[in-house]
């Protein structure tokens, strides 16, 4: 979760932007860019294609210096977007024929580095991949929003188009998954 004070310095860096200040914007940009990048990869674009609608979006910012009536939720604002990006460049390219639910597949990978682990870790290693691709997407991208960005539940519902008690209990019900599913392999 993000402290107080990173988040009262994004908001300052929107509010500079607002007003003009063309470094706040780039500071925005290199800020955010790393953590777009990473989750709109794993919600189905492709790196290069992720990049240029990064760059797409924070140039709509520019031009048109969206109001935000709340400056605390830019964050789930830019994670928002990218992904309706994302969406509307696949249904351009005819590469998404289905969408249940309006919904994009998610991928959450585990990654070890394969070289330095013993047999019986990489056995562990795999059980932990298996355990995660038994999840939905949904159940994936609520994790990862939770754990890897560390985002609150006001974050998350803004950004998964549900409301804070439909992501606490999908991530609890992502949990219990994920627990019975350990239990099952370990025990």
């Amino acid at each position: 979760m993000m402290t107080p004070e990173e988040q009262n310095h994004i908001i300052d860096l929107w509010m500079q932007f607002i007003s003009g200040n063309e470094e706040a914007f780039s500071q925005m940009y290199c800020l955010f860019f790393d953590d777009l990048w990473r989750y709109g990869c794993r919600v189905g674009g492709d790196k290069a294609m992720v990049e240029d609608l990064i760059q797409d979006l924070f140039l709509k910012i520019y031009q048109k210096k969206i109001f935000l009536t709340d400056e605390r939720k830019l964050r789930p604002f830019m994670f928002r977007a990218l992904k309706n990006m994302i969406y509307n460049q696949l249904v351009r390219d005819a590469r998404l024929q289905f969408l249940p639910d309006d919904r994009l597949p998610f991928d959450l990978q585990y990654t070890i580095d394969e070289y330095s682990l013993s047999v019986y870790d990489r056995d562990l290693s795999d059980e932990i991949r298996d355990i995660l691709n038994r999840l939905t997407d949904r159940q994936k991208e609520i994790i990862y929003l939770r754990f890897i960005h560390e985002m609150s539940f006001d974050e998350i519902a803004e950004i998964m188009d549900i409301n804070v008690q439909s992501a606490r209990n999908l991530l609890t019900r992502s949990l219990s998954k994920i627990r019975k599913d350990v239990v099952i392999v370990f025990f």
